[in-house]
This record gives C-alpha cells, sequence and structure tokens, in this order.
C-alpha cells in the first residue's frame, strides 16, 4: 500500500527533465525495435488486442520495470526500518 501511493502522488510531472530524458529513451528503444526484421508481424494482446511484435515486447519490458522499480522500493523500505530500529535500540 505504501507503494501504491507513493507511485500514485509521484508521477512524473508534465515538462519535468527525467520525463523528456524517459521519453527519449522510450522512444530510442520503439525505432530501435522496429528496425528488426519480423518485428512488424502482428500478434495478439493479454487484451486479445492484434498489435506489432515490437509493441507487445514494450508493453511486457514496462511491466518488468514496474515489477522491480516495486520491489527495490519495498527493499528500501526494508533497509531503512532496519537502519532506525538499529539507531533506536541502542
Amino acid at each position: 500500500l505504501i507503494y501504491e501511493h507513493y507511485t500514485e502522488n509521484n508521477l512524473w510531472k508534465e515538462n519535468t527533465v527525467a520525463r523528456k530524458a524517459g521519453q527519449a529513451k522510450e522512444k530510442e528503444l520503439e525505432q530501435w525495435l522496429q528496425g528488426i526484421e519480423g518485428m512488424d508481424r502482428v500478434v495478439e494482446d493479454d487484451m486479445g488486442e492484434r498489435i506489432p511484435l515490437w509493441e507487445e515486447i514494450m508493453i511486457r519490458h514496462g511491466s518488468v520495470c514496474c515489477a522491480w522499480e516495486k520491489n527495490s522500493f519495498e527493499e528500501g523500505l526494508k533497509v531503512g526500518i532496519r537502519l532506525m530500529m538499529e539507531v533506536f535500540s541502542e
């Protein structure tokens, strides 16, 4: 719940440097994928929609990144809690 609250309240703002950099990297990856032979092949996504293979890869890439981000956030909280417990136990 803490992670969900964090992500819902800390979305990228419209014109930040971080958002622009992230969008540029994402666009670069899309273009690279589209340049690979066979990436224009149409596949079915999880919702039954027919989309290009490169787009399905981008969707899965985003899902994996979100999962890793959540895990990292949770592990960071655990380390912080342990450190605070150590400080206050002395």
